[in-house]
């Protein structure tokens, strides 16, 4: 049945497999007024994926006729049917008419230009697979159009999609949805959009009430992976305006994340996934880093949070409010406290970033990961292809694996644009490191497990990469018997810094590991009461600059002999108490307490990244310097004198910061 562009033709052709009748105006879109069939973006996409699948695999995209395409594989290296076959289960869309050939078709109606690997966006064309794909395509794209209902109306020959709006809805909207929805290649010209007729709705409002839940039903059951706009957070919507006016230049490199307006730069961050699981005491992180992106946690998670952080919802927004903690949702966005979120945005816009922002920022990182490493080594790729292709003709799994390995910054920014524009940043799994450290353990009989760990906790590694801060495992204690992902992060971390150096440069990644091993040892060193307020916890810090100073001294203690280091602590603890006898304060601030998360340290793999553009110290000014001459430091300085400690102008400062922090945070032998 053919449905021409009038409004009377229309009406009487879907009226009766409608729920909603045609009112006042539609703009239907059918060119030349012909149904047409629109598979080449389809095509496109199914070949992009092959040729990530298969390094090296040159293809071209061949138009037989106007329902007839196929993929014409050169340099298989007789591995023909095994690609095909794979293509076949694999890639193929069911009922799209394409096919692998290893011969050049004599007749054939065009070739098409194939995606490339540099611009893979390629105009969101071809990006909807699924109903609920293209609900949210046109909900995120529109959603200052209220859409009342999207079907999907299959017909002998091929199909059409009705898109209902509400009768506020302009013309000119109308219209630029019918151009932007065209040129997105869904697979079909034949596209409707009309207005809603308020009077059928009203008389048929059970139909109408079966027909929207129908597309709600979908949605909930893959929501929780699926990206989704909530027009009652208004930060989903500007993420969703950011991600599609900025794509494309994200995946071009000409916007880095310096450039996008919900990340933090030129600061020391730290991660913590709370999102279930507990994680380390938040006022400790605190004192050691500016920013804290707080995996916020879900549900009924929270209230186990808060109390296990002894701290009020309260005080959570006066932390996000002074700036200290980033919420950030890696998880459905309904499933949080919602007047949380709203009263954090309240706060500041840029205080949470929900799942799309975070995905924005992950392309960036992938993007800049991918150029990184082009730049040092220009001819990567191609000597990568060619190691795959030599492997497959010597059936070298070994081989193989390696050449994906070298290859993975280019192929995995590459595939990153089909799971990151519809999905949640829990499907970095499908395409991130994970895949490549799993690799090393196909011999293993751990290979299952390991695998299945790797790909669960891929996100948590890769989103602290692209945040540019430390993260700290999570912990689970369940008869007797913890669980924690630092093990697998921790190896996922290395292998992400082999792309960002070459090997000249081993000696700043020797460097760069003993930073590491020294901030993860920096908690065993100190704890902070629970009972106090974790909001002057906060201004402390601030106030102090303790994400430089008070590092500053924890790297030292890391770096002496446990001997040496017992005994330092032991002097200083002793000055501590001698300083709080003569100012007359209470010695209740030195009581030593166990550090709980003393065998959960936090994973800076990420230090690669951070020193490669902001270094681990901030250059701020230290405050301790210009408050020499205070009276506090006299009384200090008269401490110190008066004991048999051979002093120096370090340890005068260590005690001053120390002796002003002394209510809050204990050293530890």
């Amino acid at each position: 049945m053919h449905v021409y562009g009038t409004s009377s033709s229309i009406n009487s052709a879907v009226s009766s497999t409608r729920s909603f009748n045609f009112q006042k105006n539609m703009i239907c879109c059918d060119k030349e007024g012909f149904e047409i069939i629109k598979n080449e973006g389809k095509v496109k996409r199914m070949d992009l994926e092959l040729r990530l699948k298969y390094l090296g695999l040159d293809t071209q995209i061949i138009q037989i006729n106007s329902f007839e395409f196929v993929i014409y594989c050169e340099h298989h290296n007789g591995n023909f049917k095994e690609i095909r076959d794979y293509f076949n289960s694999s890639i193929r869309h069911i009922g799209t008419n394409v096919e692998l050939v290893e011969s050049f078709p004599q007749s054939y109606k065009q070739k098409i230009e194939g995606i490339s690997f540099s611009n893979v966006v390629d105009g969101f064309k071809a990006t909807c697979v699924t109903e609920s794909d293209l609900f949210n395509f046109v909900e995120s794209k529109f959603h200052n159009v209220d859409v009342i209902a999207l079907e999907v109306l299959h017909q002998v020959v091929g199909f059409q999609i009705v898109i209902t709006v509400s009768e506020e809805t302009s013309l000119h909207i109308m219209d630029q949805m019918k151009c932007f929805l065209i040129d997105a290649d869904l697979g079909t010209d034949k596209i409707i959009i009309r207005h809603v007729d308020l009077s059928v709705q009203t008389s048929n409002n059970k139909k109408d009430q079966e027909s929207n839940s129908r597309i709600a039903d979908v949605l909930r059951t893959f929501e929780v992976m699926n990206l989704r706009l909530y027009k009652q957070f208004p930060f989903t919507v500007n993420e969703a305006d950011y991600w599609f006016e900025h794509a494309e230049d994200i995946y071009t490199g000409k916007i880095r994340r310096n450039d996008i307006p919900f990340f933090r730069q030129n600061s020391q961050k730290c991660f913590l996934n709370a999102s279930v699981f507990e994680t380390v005491n938040l006022r400790n992180v605190l004192l050691l880093y500016d920013t804290v992106y707080l995996g916020l946690p879900i549900e009924n998670h929270l209230d186990t949070f808060l109390e296990y952080q002894n701290m009020k919802v309260s005080d959570l927004i006066e932390l996000i409010d002074i700036g200290k903690v980033v919420i950030v949702l890696t998880n459905q966005e309904t499933r949080y406290n919602q007047n949380l979120l709203l009263e954090a945005y309240q706060c500041s816009p840029l205080s949470v970033i929900s799942r799309r922002g975070l995905n924005t920022i992950l392309a960036s990182h992938l993007v800049e990961t991918k150029i990184q490493y082009e730049k040092r080594f220009p001819n990567i790729y191609q000597a990568s292809c060619e190691l795959f292709l030599q492997a497959k003709r010597e059936n070298d799994n070994l081989l193989q694996r390696i050449a994906q390995m070298l290859a993975w910054p280019i192929t995995a920014a590459a595939s990153s644009f089909r799971f990151l524009h519809q999905n949640s940043p829990m499907s970095i799994s499908n395409f991130g490191i994970n895949l490549i450290a799993g690799g090393n353990f196909q011999a293993s009989d751990l290979h299952e497990k390991l695998s299945f760990e790797l790909k669960i906790n891929a996100d948590s590694t890769h989103l602290a990469a692209a945040l540019q801060s430390t993260y700290f495992p999570f912990k689970h204690q369940t008869s007797g018997k913890v669980y924690s992902d630092q093990t697998v992060s921790n190896f996922m971390g290395d292998l992400l810094k082999m792309y960002w150096y070459d090997p000249a440069s081993l000696e700043q990644i020797k460097q760069i590991n003993d930073w590491n091993h020294s901030e993860q040892s920096y908690l065993k060193f100190f704890d902070t009461n629970r009972y106090l307020n974790v909001t002057k916890v906060a201004s402390l810090a601030d106030e102090y600059d303790t994400p430089n100073a008070f590092r500053n001294l924890l790297n030292r203690l890391e770096q002496m002999d446990s001997t040496t280091r017992r005994q330092t602590l032991n002097e200083y603890n002793d000055l501590l108490f001698e300083v709080s006898q003569t100012s007359g304060q209470s010695e209740g601030g030195f009581v030593k307490m166990m550090l709980s998360g003393a065998a959960f340290l936090p994973l800076n793999y990420y230090l690669t990244f951070a020193l490669a553009t902001i270094g681990l110290v901030h250059d701020k000014t230290s405050t301790l310097k210009s408050l020499q001459e205070d009276k506090k430091f006299a009384q200090i300085e008269q401490c110190l004198k008066n004991s048999a400690i051979q002093t120096s102008n370090q340890m005068k400062e260590d005690i001053f910061l120390l002796d002003k922090m002394s209510t809050v945070v204990t050293l530890i032998e």
